[in-house]
Formats: structure tokens, sequence, C-alpha cells
């Protein structure tokens, strides 16, 4: 018997399901993305933790799919970076030595020899809240984790197009504070307020060094030209332009003015380098299509401004700029502390190049180094060094000093992929993809004399442009080939 009430069709409840799963994944990280580098621009142990929360969740939601399963398998990068914290565990779980303070508040530590596995990666054990294997896990596990759950959920360009939106403002938002900040008293948050008992200062924004605060905002800066470069391709598409690429264009100045109050020298050079780049993409891209933005030329007075910028920095820096800076550092090579330290580094790794020395070890491994090959000896400290450090000044050369050179082979092998992938899919990447690569690689030449990939704030802005930049390209190839 026919039923007298019509049939009505009913949307797949999978399909629904898979768009509110995107919906929510993507506006978690998204959201985290703007969070995470204000909460003290992630420096601390407690942020690189819930930095690793969040992946896990926003993974757990996009694998509630078989489909999502299948896009995650399909993934190089899910393979590379499990075999890469793969790495890092079996460092953990065969620890070689472990680290014990020595006197509170000092980085002055006893390493005890433990014994181990020799021909398996091995690490360093100590106090979890201080640099360590197990600690160095986590932080990794945090970019690995919100990478594939975007790889993995993400269905439409619209999406991507949000995640390069968000870092974008969120640049321009700590551009400003750095702006504001400089021209008030270290001492005091938002020119007003003072925490009691002690010394706060903004002018980095929130983070702690200038240089960590560098990339950030010349990712941020990529991300925005990234934005400009769309906003003139529909400006183009509509033959008309409706104001929106000038605003862009107005936030890129806004972050690159900031490079010349944050005071970081290579922060300030790769800036330019990005903008320029990123400009001289926009510009083919106006130059070659019918018709013309009105926002070229305010580009062009941008970067005429930037060169200008340039110049006033350096003289009214005349006594501290990069070019003094050069010349003192020729007439005192002694002084070069990032020369001593890279080469001090090249001593740790050939002792073990292959397996590394373990992550987070850097602490614990260079005084005696330091020492042995007498570079910041005094007897006036306690310990007999008067300069001790974390850090390398160099992640191309600490990465594998930690992880030796199968470890850091991973990393290596996943960015070979992505600028792999995105340059061979160069026509669907467009002008805006091809800026965000840009303003990655200048994070990459930044890790040549600075640590921009030990700060988890930058390393999941990077990690999650990159990523969402090359899965944006794939969606664009696949839709031009329905077309």
């Amino acid at each position: 018997m026919n039923s007298p009430h019509p049939q009505v069709a009913v949307a797949a409840p999978e399909k629904l399901s898979a768009g509110g799963r995107e919906r929510f994944v993507a506006g978690l990280i998204c959201a985290w993305l703007v969070i995470h580098p204000w909460i003290i621009g992630g420096r601390f142990w407690w942020t690189e933790a819930l930095n690793t929360v969040v992946g896990a969740v926003a993974l757990t939601a996009a694998l509630r799919s078989r489909e999502n399963w299948r896009t995650l398998w399909r993934f190089p990068v899910f393979w590379l970076g499990l075999l890469f914290c793969g790495y890092i565990l079996c460092q953990a779980l065969n620890p070689w030595g472990y680290a014990v303070q020595r006197v509170p508040g000092l980085l002055l530590y006893d390493v005890y020899t433990s014994p181990h596995v020799p021909w398996l990666p091995s690490g360093i054990s100590g106090n979890y809240f201080q640099p360590c294997t197990w600690r160095t896990l986590v932080y990794w596990l945090g970019p690995w984790l919100l990478v594939c759950a975007w790889w993995a959920a993400v269905r439409r360009r619209r999406t991507c197009r949000l995640l390069t939106l968000a870092a974008f403002l969120n640049g321009v938002a700590m551009a400003v504070l750095v702006i504001f900040e400089r021209f008030h008293p270290p001492e005091k948050i938002l020119g007003f307020y003072t925490l009691p008992g002690q010394m706060v200062s903004m002018q980095n924004g929130s983070f702690v060094d200038h240089n960590k605060a560098a990339a950030f905002l010349y990712l941020a800066m990529g991300a925005g030209l990234a934005v400009a470069c769309r906003l003139q391709a529909r400006a183009r598409q509509q033959a008309r332009d409706n104001g929106l690429t000038w605003v862009a264009f107005f936030g890129c100045l806004v972050i690159l003015a900031s490079f010349f109050a944050l005071g970081s020298r290579a922060g300030l050079a790769i800036a330019c380098g990005v903008f320029v780049g990123g400009f001289m993409v926009l510009l083919a891209a106006g130059l070659l299509a019918k018709d013309r933005s009105p926002g070229l030329w305010l580009g062009c007075a941008i970067l005429v401004t930037g060169v200008i910028g340039v110049g006033f920095f350096e003289f009214y820096n005349r006594d501290t700029g990069t070019l003094a800076r050069i010349e003192y550092l020729n007439a005192h090579p002694e002084e070069d502390t990032r020369a001593i330290l890279h080469r001090e580094t090249i001593h740790m790794l050939q002792v073990h190049r292959w397996l590394g020395w373990g992550g987070g070890a850097y602490r614990y491994v260079s005084p005696d180094f330091f020492r042995e090959d007498y570079v910041f000896l005094d007897s006036t400290y306690d310990g007999g060094l008067r300069s001790q450090t974390d850090w390398a000044h160099s992640d191309w050369l600490q990465l594998p000093m930690e992880f030796g050179f199968i470890g850091a082979g991973f990393l290596l092998v996943i960015l070979l992929y992505i600028y792999g992938r995105a340059l061979w899919l160069a026509r669907a990447l467009g002008a805006a993809g091809l800026a965000v690569l840009m303003a990655c690689g200048g994070m990459l030449v930044h890790c040549t004399e600075d640590f921009p990939a030990y700060n988890a704030s930058v390393l999941t802005l990077f990690s999650l442009l990159l990523v969402s930049t090359l899965k944006q390209a794939e969606l664009e190839a696949r839709h031009a080939s329905k077309a």
C-alpha cells in the first residue's frame, strides 16, 4: 500500500557527520593556533604538554571515520613522523645517563651513566620539567598529531584558507603588541600593569626571546601575503578591486614595521626577504593577468617603505646594528659566541653521529666539550664555565647532534617530500601557496643561526602552514581535474 505521506529525501548521515567533524577539528586547531603563542610564547613544559593534548583530541575526532583513516594511511608524513617519534621513544626507554641538578637555580648537573644497549638509540633521563628525552618526545608529538589531524579531516579549500587567515590576524595582533610595548617602560604590561616582585617585559610580544618572536612574525607575514594573493585573484575574477587587498597589505606592513622595534637582526633580514619574495610572486601573478589590481601599487609603496625602514634601522642603531656587529666580530673573533657553539656542536656530533646523544641532551653534554676545548672557562663561576646553554644556535647542527643522522634524517625526508610535492603541484599551488612556502623557507634559513625549531608555538605554526598549503594544493588540483 502506498503511503499517503510524500517521501522526503534525507541527506546521508555519514556526509553530515564528516562535515561536522571537519568543522570541529578545523575550529579546534585554528583556535589553538591563535591561543598557543599567547601562553608565554609556548616556552614552558606545560604549554608543550597542552599542545600534545590538543593534537591528540583533534586526531581522535578526525579518525572517527574510515575515510579519514584511509586518507591518513596514504599520507607519507604520518609514517615518517611515526618513525621519528618512535625513534625518540626508543631513546627515552634506553637512557645512557641520568642528570641530577647540583645546585637549584643553576645550570649545573651531575650526569650518571646507566646501562643501555649501545647499538640502539639512547637518550638522557632526568627531571621532566628540565630538558630530557621524555619531554622532547612530548614536544615533537604535538605538531605531528595536529598535522595528521588536519590532513585527515580537511576536505574543503575554504578550511585551509581559514587557517591562513587565523595565522595572519594573530600575527598582526602580536606585531601591534610589539610596537606598543617598545614605546613603554619594559617593566609594565600594556603600559600600566606591573607584576609585583619581578620585572616583566612584553617588548618581544608574548615571547621571551626576540629571535623566536621574529620567526613567528615572518611566518604570519607569509600567511598575510597568501591572503593578499587570494584577494587579488578574486579581484581579477570579479573584474573589480573591493579594497580587501589593501587591508591585507596594510596588515603585512604592520608586521614588517614590528621588526624594527623587535631588534632581531636575522629576523629583520629574513622578514624583508619574505616580503620581497612574496611581493614578487604577487606582482608576477598580477602582471600575467589581464586585469590589474590597485593593490599592486600599494605593494610597491610598502616595498619602498620597507627598504627605507631598513636604512633607518641601521642608522638609528649604528652602534649596535648589523653592520656594527659584523665589524666588531671581525675585530674580536673570540666574542663570536655562535661560531664557538657551532664548532663545539660539530665536535659533539662527531662522537655520536649516527644515533645522537638523545633529545634534550645538549645542556648536559656541552659543558664537558666546552672545558675540553677551553671555551667559556672562568674560575670565578661555579662549575668553571661563564656560559652554559641548552641550544647550539643552529638547529641544523643540534638536531643531528641529539637525534643523529638517522633520526634527523626522518625530519629532512619530511621536508623534502612536502616541498617536492608542493612544487610538483605548482600550478595548483598558486601565488598564495608560494608565498607561504617562502616564509617557511625563511625559517629553514633562520635555523642555521638560531633555534626557532625549539619553540613549540613556532614549530606548530610552521608545520600547520606547510601541511595546510600542500593540502590546499592537492584539493585545488582535484577540483581542477573535475571541472
